[in-house]
């Protein structure tokens, strides 16, 4: 009986009361503070005032909606509400390289799974004739998007919990719950139909998510931008995934265009700073660029030639009486 109005969304998980947590002495004062910055909310109100207003108690007890907001170690009450990410060698999950498993509130557990697939993701190095950008191979926004979506749908009636897979070729998003309702993978672009209605409404409040379903189509805008393939999905009744393709990697002579890319930026800046030098004092010696270049006399001498070559600079006069000159 109770799994059936489960399944007709007649019992959610975030609305019932969780007699286990105390406010007095559960609530993670840290959590609660940052909740009202987002909020815009003064310090002036009532802790049980707010919590009140937000639909979050009943009586004296606080829902689970707000365990998971508010809470130091949410495993102490909802032991499967973590996200878990791992690092794999190759493929398939056959050998681990590094693991983390986040059990704070939402809003850390949030943050902490992004801040990992930044650490674990190559970063790209873009040079368009100004200063070097540095961009992760897949876009941040999408991947946000991903895991909070994660964080939303997912089941927390569910012993599983939230998987943040890295593998060789792909980025996988998992979290339990399959779709909601009888609603099929192509409706998820614009529809919005969430399974856990409080907690939804509280990440709206503090715009971690829209109401409107336009989650999915960002990412997928995101990865149009980047020139990656769509993202792919894979859901059944109790599992959701979001597989994000990572581009190739590079071959060896791409990877020395971007190294010859970076070196080259490099020299411009140095000869840059030989022309300043030069600037200042015509006359200025091989061995006076040396020391304050800090350059070996060949790497003076290199691009001083390559100066010469572009027609920059010219010298005028004997080796050692003569002096630069700037065209």
């Amino acid at each position: 009986m109770q799994d059936f109005f489960k399944k007709e969304r007649r019992i959610f998980f975030d609305e019932l009361i969780n007699k286990e947590f105390s406010i007095e002495k559960d609530i993670n004062e840290e959590a609660f503070n940052r909740f009202k910055t987002f909020l815009g909310v003064s310090d002036v109100l009532d802790k049980k005032e707010l919590l009140n207003n937000l639909d979050l108690l009943d009586n004296t007890h606080l829902k689970n909606a707000g365990v998971l907001f508010f809470s130091k170690r949410v495993t102490r009450f909802i032991r499967t509400a973590t996200i878990t990410c791992v690092l794999y060698q190759g493929f398939d999950k056959y050998k681990v390289l590094d693991s983390k498993e986040y059990d704070a509130d939402i809003y850390t557990n949030f943050t902490d799974a992004i801040n990992y697939l930044k650490s674990k993701l190559n970063t790209e190095y873009i040079i368009k004739g100004g200063p070097r950008e540095e961009r992760l191979e897949l876009p941040e926004e999408a991947l946000r998007e991903a895991v909070l979506n994660a964080i939303a749908h997912r089941d927390y009636y569910s012993t599983g919990n939230i998987q943040v897979g890295i593998y060789k070729d792909r980025v996988e998003i998992d979290n339990p719950g399959g779709l909601v309702g009888k609603m099929k993978v192509e409706e998820l672009f614009g529809r919005s139909l969430p399974r856990n209605p409080l907690l939804f409404g509280l990440m709206q409040r503090i715009s971690l998510v829209e109401k409107i379903g336009s989650g999915l189509m960002r990412i997928q805008n995101a990865m149009k931008e980047y020139g990656l393939p769509d993202i792919e999905f894979e859901a059944d009744e109790n599992w959701f995934k979001i597989i994000f393709r990572r581009p190739e990697e590079e071959t060896a002579e791409q990877d020395e265009k971007t190294s010859e890319g970076i070196r080259e930026e490099t020299r411009e800046k140095t000869r840059e700073k030989i022309l300043s030098l030069i600037r200042k004092k015509p006359e200025i010696t091989t061995k006076e660029l040396i020391e304050v270049t800090g350059l070996t006399r060949r790497g003076v001498e290199w691009n001083l030639d390559k100066l010469k070559k572009e027609g920059t600079i010219k010298r005028k006069g004997a080796k050692k009486s003569g002096y630069w000159e700037i065209k």
